[in-house]
């Protein structure tokens, strides 16, 4: 049971991390990496810093069964809800929303859904951002996420444009975006009042399944009966396993967010926030060289810049390269330029389509 009904933190990680390939694999993702020089991975940081706002007692993760044993190895107090197999964040989110509302006998959380695999700088600010989220969750019947003071015009996120100031930090949502091109992106800066979105979001459960049903109704029918169903921490019945198949594979922020009505965002203060969606994300939480080259064990770079070098237990020597990241891990190395570090994932979809499945 948990220590208190009132909130709880929903994590999701049960993604595989396809461009942190090769270290991320299918048994061991990104979410258990670390990025760090004291070892902590990065779904140990998510829970650390969360627990202040939810209590230790209050740590929900989602994931698959093969990762559970790994979860509780990371996080041993965690409540492990078994997501049947990959259905994307919209099935993934209702299925943590019913299950809370099952084990929460009769009341309503409000659950803080973070991604496992994020970093953070600045823990107070973000603390106090999902500390403002909460107060709204938990007053009005309304959908919140975090938005991120953009630093420049990147490609790789969604944006948000806010819409009217309510008070504090918090505004309406005029709209969401999806990834834009390299000139909107500039366009958006520009005008301001855009916030890239974070993936993290804060709903009471019965908030976010009224808007399954209006947005998602063939959804919210299959997870009413998973909700008669399910328990946290037990093992998934084939009934929920069958109900859960049949769901559409769409993200929450395509399938309810950007039809919904009721959304507002917080307008966070700088919090130093990386979603390490990529090896040049990774390389940006440590300090580089003078000539811009992040060396990673024995790792060495002549006549070089802006290159990123992580050995495993050879030495990596690189001689007049520029924006080029190589990863060793031992079993597979890999050589791109930074220019193309969001396409290792064909990497991984070309060595299942090859049977190679050792390596990925």
């Amino acid at each position: 049971m948990f220590e208190s009904t009132d909130t709880i933190a929903v994590v999701l990680a049960g993604g595989q991390g396809s461009r942190f390939w090769p270290l991320s694999r299918v048994r061991l993702p990104k979410q258990f990496l670390s990025i760090s020089d004291d070892g902590e991975s990065l779904i140990q940081a998510t829970v650390r810093r969360v627990e202040p706002i939810v209590g230790r007692s209050n740590i929900c993760v989602v994931a698959n069964d093969t990762l559970r044993p790994t979860i509780l190895e990371h996080v041993p107090h965690a409540k492990v809800i078994v997501e049947p197999e990959a259905r994307n964040t919209a099935a993934c989110i209702g299925l943590a929303a019913v299950a809370s509302l099952a084990t929460a006998k009769g009341q309503d959380p409000v659950l803080v859904v973070l991604p496992a695999d994020h970093a953070v700088k600045d823990e107070e600010r973000l603390r106090g951002a999902l500390s403002e989220a909460v107060s709204q969750a938990r007053d009005n019947e309304v959908l919140v996420t975090i938005g991120i003071p953009p630093t420049h015009p990147n490609t790789g996120y969604g944006y948000i444009k806010r819409g009217e100031l309510l008070g504090g930090r918090t505004y309406r949502v005029d709209r969401f975006y999806e990834k834009p091109s390299l000139q909107r992106a500039q366009r958006y800066l520009e005008e301001g009042g855009y916030s890239w979105n974070s993936g993290m979001f804060v709903w009471r459960a019965s908030v976010i399944l009224e808007a399954f049903k209006e947005h998602l109704p063939a959804m919210y029918e299959g997870l009413l009966a998973i909700q008669q169903e399910i328990e946290i921490g037990a093992p998934t019945s084939l009934r929920v396993s069958e109900l859960f198949s049949q769901f559409e594979s769409i993200s929450i922020d395509f399938g309810v967010l950007e039809h919904a009505r009721n959304c507002l965002v917080i307008d966070a203060e700088e919090f130093g926030w990386n979603d390490v969606g990529s090896w040049d994300q990774w390389a940006e939480n440590f300090a580089p060289d003078s000539e811009g080259n992040l060396l990673k064990g024995d790792a060495l770079a002549i006549d070089s810049t802006g290159c990123v070098l992580r050995s495993h237990d050879r030495l990596i020597a690189a001689v007049g390269l520029k924006d080029v990241v190589v990863i060793d891990s031992g079993d597979a190395l890999l050589v791109v330029s930074r220019e193309h570090v969001q396409d290792v994932r064909k990497v991984v979809t070309e060595l299942k389509q090859r049977g190679r499945s050792e390596l990925v």
